[in-house]
């Protein structure tokens, strides 16, 4: 099919391109769960928190230049190689979830650097999953929105996580999470489960929230 669409030309380019994306995971067995969301948001620090060691960089500046892909391994391998045009970095770890699930930091939307936001937004159409981190001191800013509206014309299923709740008082977490509740249905009818975290509590030994995302995704992998 996506030779075919060689032919055609035009914007059939592009669906030809995610055929191409998507007969290569197959061939790979991936799962992929894609982490999105603005470059403050703690996506690298959240995936971390799942793999439960500071595997990828983190920074209160954009770190993530590139895709950083971890796939499953039954022994972590914690220096990267680059994949393909050198635009992702492939790890390797035992905590991804299960065997054959790779999680998937996406640069982060909203940087400053605008080629961060080409390579999340091109990246969306190759995912299984879609978790979406935001800021709890700024939930759902219009960047946010409009990726979140992508994911949902892709048809992904989506996952809300709220990071960095430890900022936030408990009656503020209780706002929070349902302010997120109803901007996310009114604005683009959406329902997606939504978890409060702490990822840096969990990197630094405790739970953090970070629980109950595991608890949910190994029954997604099931």
């Amino acid at each position: 099919i996506a030779a075919s669409l060689h032919e055609v030309g035009g914007n059939a380019n592009e669906d030809r391109a995610r055929l191409q994306d998507m007969a290569s995971d197959l061939r790979e067995a991936f799962f992929l769960v894609a982490i999105i969301g603005e470059f403050n948001a703690g996506k690298s620090t959240f995936i971390n928190a799942l793999l439960g060691e500071p595997l990828l960089p983190m920074g209160v500046t954009p770190t993530t230049e590139a895709i950083e892909l971890v796939r499953y391994g039954a022994q972590a391998i914690r220096v990267p190689t680059l994949r393909g045009d050198s635009s992702t970095r492939e790890w390797v770890h035992p905590n991804t979830g299960a065997p054959g699930v790779a999680l998937v930091d996406t640069p982060g939307t909203g940087s400053v650097f605008q080629r961060h936001e080409t390579t999340a937004k091109g990246f969306l159409h190759r995912s299984d999953l879609v978790i979406f981190v935001v800021n709890a001191k700024r939930a759902l800013a219009e960047a946010e929105r409009i990726y979140l509206d992508l994911a949902k014309q892709y048809g992904k299923k989506i996952i809300l996580v709220v990071n960095q709740i430890d900022l936030l008082e408990p009656t503020e977490r209780v706002t929070v999470r349902r302010f997120v509740e109803q901007q996310v249905k009114q604005t683009l009818d959406l329902s997606p489960l939504i978890f409060l975290v702490s990822a840096k509590e969990a990197l630094n030994g405790g739970d953090g929230g970070i629980g109950a995302v595991k608890a949910h995704l190994r029954g997604v992998f099931a």
